[in-house]
């Protein structure tokens, strides 16, 4: 089961691009990946991608610079994220659940959050679960909390980015998300790099979330080694 044909249709007009506060050209680029559940070896949800690149140098954010953007930038890129998850979900064929990128920044202000609340409204809440990201080990336990709060009373669970690195659960400590995600591309490069990266990953992450989830993996021949390092779920990317 594939959800590529329904990023073609919703995607079709191709990147979108805006001007951020300080001036620059962004593009974002939306892609739907199958996430499969490891353990069973089926298609459990679909996942929402998104790259958020600097148009001038055509190349993706560095997550420094995204954690770096206004408010209103991070806003922005989230009112587009949610119009591109409605039309997947009204797709036909479309997943029944949809893990949904919105940024910690958001929802950490009233009035961003309020705006992302209004744009989902409650027919997405059974479908969507939402994927903070920019969370780091330099956020506060106590608004981490709040914040997945405000999440996990917007869809059907909270899942936590994290960044690649020693100890990269120590982002999440003192807090139990629903899952803790990663992009592959973070983890390594080259095949036997990208496989100890997973399986780091994995390691460092035992215990701190029900589900493990890598995302964009370049093909479906790193599932195998992905589950047996502990890992419940994971997508590749689809080929170019």
């Amino acid at each position: 089961m594939s959800f590529a044909a329904i990023a073609d249709d919703v995607t079709r007009d191709g990147p979108t691009t805006f001007e951020s506060r300080d001036g620059r050209q962004l593009w974002l680029d939306f892609a739907v990946e199958t996430v499969t559940s490891l353990r069973h070896g089926t298609a459990a949800a679909a996942r929402l991608g998104r790259e958020v690149c600097d148009a001038r140098k055509g190349a993706p954010l560095s997550n420094a610079d995204f954690g770096r953007l206004a408010d209103e930038d991070h806003l922005h890129i989230d009112l587009e994220t949610i119009e591109i998850a409605k039309a997947t979900l009204g797709a036909s064929g479309a997943p029944t659940i949809l893990i949904l990128p919105i940024s910690f920044h958001t929802l950490s202000a009233r009035k961003s959050r309020r705006d992302v609340t209004e744009a989902l409204g409650s027919a997405l809440k059974s479908r969507v679960m939402l994927e903070l990201m920019d969370v780091d080990r330099g956020t506060p336990l106590s608004r981490l909390s709040e914040v997945g709060g405000v999440a996990a009373a917007l869809g059907r669970g909270v899942l936590v980015r994290l960044t690649p690195g020693r100890d990269a659960a120590a982002a999440v400590k003192g807090y139990r998300p629903h899952g803790v995600t990663v992009e592959a591309a973070g983890l390594g490069e080259g095949d036997s790099e990208l496989a100890a990266g997973i399986l780091a990953f994995a390691e460092q992450t035992r215990g701190a979330a029900p589900t493990v989830m890598v995302f964009g993996l370049p093909s479906e021949d790193f599932f195998s080694i992905a589950g047996v390092g502990g890992v419940t779920h994971a997508s590749a990317r689809r080929a170019a």
